[in-house]
């Protein structure tokens, strides 16, 4: 079995890839074709990597369409990363570490890196919701999935199992009691 460390590993059309950037330049979405994924039968959807298609440095958008009966991501949170949601047309679900909210066309939500609020999107709704993902790309992020007690270590370029309880002693695993030499 193939790891997948992201949803554009479980895309089964990437057209966007098909599109070299075009720093300063403008970008018509409505001439690109959305990246799609999809995950069993909860997960999935598709995006058009904007701030990718752009030459993005620091910042990244996308375009990103929920389809009816689909949720978008795992539970999660950012401890580097602050992400930012504007829904342009259609319904979906926020939901949060212990909430969910209604959203709509003009609605906005804003989670800043560190506040350790986990969010996620669905939709029950009939039709697709369409909005706008923007937020800074950080090579040392660590996303943390409460849900599935997994953390996912970008500078590692690996998920892993978060332990039971407070973590992990900093000796744990190491040798202290056995002398040198």
């Amino acid at each position: 079995m193939t790891t997948r460390y992201t949803r554009k590993d479980s895309a089964t059309a990437r057209p966007s890839a098909e599109h070299a950037p075009t720093p300063n330049l403008p970008l018509r979405s409505d001439e690109i074709a959305f990246d799609r994924w999809a995950e069993g039968c909860r997960y999935g959807g598709g995006s058009i990597p904007l701030g990718e298609l752009g030459g993005r440095q620091r910042i990244g958008v996308n375009l990103s369409e929920l389809p009816a009966g689909k949720q978008n991501c795992p539970l999660h949170w950012h401890m580097k990363e602050e992400e930012h949601f504007f829904i342009l047309e259609g319904r979906c679900i926020l939901r949060t570490s212990d909430r969910r909210h209604e959203m709509r066309a003009g609605d906005y939500v804003c989670f800043p890196a560190g506040t350790r609020v986990a969010h996620a999107f669905e939709n029950p709704f009939d039709a697709p919701c369409r909005m706008l993902e923007i937020g800074n790309k950080d090579d040392d992020e660590i996303a943390v999935y409460p849900q599935s007690n997994k953390a996912k270590l970008r500078a590692l370029g690996i998920i892993v199992p978060l332990p039971d309880g407070a973590g992990l002693d900093y000796w744990d695993g190491e040798r202290a009691d056995e002398p040198l030499g």
